[in-house]
């Protein structure tokens, strides 16, 4: 599920005051007056972010009626901003924003404005974009009276990560995916000492780990393809399945399918474990059932005459 929220913030331009925008201090001889830093660009991303979720305004979760935001760096009501936004469980994709002002130009000083708000955020540089424009001398902002600041932003809902409580007794790091699009979790053998398998045996390798998997779940244990390849080494009873309510170790089967002993070393990984949703059926009893074009043709029908 995707979110958008726009956010729109005006500060008047004095002189004596520091010019921060974007979380980046702008040399000028005015600054925007305001409770906080005023920073009109990093205030306006906090309201479109607030208002992309229906949370109100900045000026609600921070308001220029408490000394604790009094002078306070905008970056950390951005931070804070986006703390409460992950806390609902949605992430910025990206940020588009207009800074609407005669001077300064703000050219020079767009890509470090870009690279703060994206660190703040946790996105590339490239999410974040800073336009500027004058108003051709139009209105306060063409006297140079104040500055403006627009900002829409995208939110994208965070995908829901399955916790599953671990107790270890392995010597080596807990499972982990090897790459982002990885579907299974890396399971190392915690053994003392290497262990031969010669071929065509088999053996049963402890990983060190207890699991509490979630009711409505399980875990299935599947071979490492480069061990069946190179080393003919497989996972027997694959793929094996950890059911929520087991609570003793996690151990593989592994067998020898090549023609050589193939030893395994401690830490070596031996296989991957896949966490999988498990439905559970009532069986409903029938007279008859749906008639489909195979019937009742079962293994090998529909292979080579």
């Amino acid at each position: 599920m995707v979110k958008v929220g726009s956010g729109i913030d005006f500060h008047q331009l004095v002189e004596g005051r520091d010019l921060w925008l974007g979380g980046v201090k702008i040399p000028h001889y005015k600054g925007a007056l305001g409770h906080s830093d005023a920073d009109v660009l990093l205030h306006a991303i906090c309201d479109a972010m607030l208002g992309a979720l229906a949370l109100g305004d900045i000026g609600t979760h921070f308001p220029d009626t408490s000394a604790e935001f009094k002078d306070i760096d905008s970056k950390i009501l951005l931070s804070r901003t986006s703390a409460l936004i992950e806390s609902k469980g949605y992430r910025v994709v990206n940020a588009d924003a207009t800074l609407c002002l005669e001077k300064p130009k703000i050219k020079p000083f767009v890509s470090a404005m870009q690279t703060c708000i994206a660190g703040i955020l946790g996105l590339p540089d490239d999410a974040v974009s800073i336009k500027a424009t004058t108003t051709e001398k139009l209105g306060f902002t063409g006297r140079e009276e104040g500055v403006v600041a627009l900002a829409s932003v995208l939110l994208e809902k965070k995908e829901r990560q399955l916790e599953v409580p671990v107790v270890t007794q392995s010597a080596f790091p807990l499972p982990e995916y090897a790459t982002s699009g990885s579907s299974g979790l890396d399971l190392r053998a915690n053994i003392n000492a290497p262990v031969e398998l010669n071929s065509l045996e088999r053996g049963l390798i402890p990983t060190g780990l207890f699991l509490q998997i979630p009711q409505g779940y399980e875990a299935q244990i599947r071979p490492r393809s480069g061990l069946a390849i190179r080393q003919g080494l497989t996972c027997l009873n694959t793929p094996g399945t950890i059911d929520s309510d087991y609570r003793g170790e996690v151990k593989v089967i592994l067998v020898n399918l090549g023609n050589e002993p193939q030893v395994i070393q401690p830490g070596d990984r031996i296989a991957q474990m896949v966490f999988q949703k498990v439905e559970t059926i009532r069986w409903v009893k029938a007279d008859l059932l749906s008639d489909t074009s195979r019937a009742d043709g079962g293994f090998g029908h529909s292979g080579k005459d």
